[in-house]
């Protein structure tokens, strides 16, 4: 019985390492099929995306295929939008320029259109169209001359710029530039740069494109005042020289409280408790001023609320397009400032453009 036992465990157990044997060792000769991956030639370069108004647009799918293999075919399938062409290529090198026309009804979203292209022996390889559709029918739309848009959140108001709508997909600006050479683009989040950030295709400086990791800003030329339009449907802009109209006021000043530096002020409105700002020395439109919103000692108050006047009592004065986040100011109409401020002051650099109404407030 013992020598029965043993026997058996020994020939089970010769058995079971020998198929492991045989499986993991075993030499491949050359007419074995043995699985392994495929090696791969179909190179894709230059592959087009795109972000979109959904209107029915016809675009080219582009892209530059090879394979050492040789090239027997490309297709572009989508089956949501019941997209499948199939174009019959040779040789080893092929550039793909296919137009197709994006449905009218097509979701808001990232659509990705397969582009598959088999070469000669039979081998495949695919990469995604990335078409991102976008209603660019924007409420507002911005100017930035900024290249960091997202640090602004912590400016107090006006930055970016506000642009005026002036019909569906069609907006203008009146825009002063400071210096010479200033880059601008269009943003509808005034706190991103993506995924939109209007501005000029590298391709072609006279087109504009919307995607934000893409786009090239508008450099404008010198110093001064430009009329700036741009279609977001169309995907065109317009720049040009603006002279400024009417004469410039002799001063402005803050009228209000809250400012941490000028405790007695407390809506005053003469001197010496009105703030008076510096008029700009190559712009007799524009005014700006240093100061500090806080509460200032003594001052029981917890908002800063304020307007700006021409220093003439209250005949001509500017209140704002809003009470917390205003965007520009309005002659002799809108609505005054009212901010919470705490006792711990924050310094701003405020201005106001005259010409344009346009105010900002940057954090110092």
């Amino acid at each position: 019985m013992l020598m029965m036992k043993k026997t058996t465990v020994t020939i089970l157990t010769c058995f079971v390492l020998s198929c492991m044997l045989l499986v993991q060792c075993k030499k491949a000769t050359d007419t074995d099929f043995v699985l392994k991956p495929p090696k791969q030639t179909i190179v894709f370069t230059n592959v087009s995306d795109f972000i979109l108004d959904s209107l029915g647009k016809t675009i080219n799918v582009q892209s530059n295929v090879s394979s050492a293999d040789g090239l027997q075919k490309v297709e572009i399938i989508y089956q949501p939008w019941n997209l499948a062409k199939t174009i019959a290529v040779s040789g080893n090198d092929y550039t793909v320029n296919v137009p197709v026309t994006i449905p009218k009804d097509a979701e808001l979203k990232i659509h990705s259109l397969l582009l598959k292209v088999t070469d000669s022996k039979g081998g495949t390889n695919f990469t995604e169209i990335k078409i991102g559709l976008l209603d660019l029918n924007y409420t507002k739309l911005y100017l930035t001359d900024g290249t960091d848009v997202s640090a602004t959140s912590a400016n107090l108001y006006g930055v970016p710029v506000v642009m005026t709508k002036l019909a569906s997909h069609s907006f203008q600006v009146i825009y002063y530039a400071n210096t010479a050479g200033i880059k601008v683009r269009f943003v509808p989040n005034k706190n991103s740069l993506l995924p939109v950030a209007i501005g000029t295709d590298p391709a072609n400086a006279a087109k504009l494109i919307t995607d934000g990791a893409k786009s090239l800003p508008i450099t404008l030329g010198n110093r001064g005042y430009y009329k700036i339009t741009i279609n977001t449907l169309l995907l065109n802009y317009n720049v040009e020289a603006y002279t400024p109209v009417g004469a410039p006021v002799d001063q402005v000043a803050f009228v209000g409280r809250g400012f941490y530096d000028y405790p007695d002020m407390n809506w005053q409105n003469t001197l010496p408790n009105i703030i008076l700002l510096d008029k700009d020395t190559l712009n007799p439109f524009l005014f700006s001023k240093k100061l500090k919103l806080g509460i200032p000692m003594g001052a029981t108050y917890t908002t800063a609320q304020f307007i700006m006047t021409t220093n003439n009592g209250w005949t001509n004065f500017w209140r704002f397009s809003d009470a917390i986040a205003p965007e520009y100011a309005i002659f002799n109409g809108g609505v005054s400032v009212d901010l919470p401020i705490t006792s711990t002051p924050v310094t701003y650099l405020f201005v106001l453009d005259t010409q344009t109404n346009l105010v900002k407030a940057t954090l110092q």
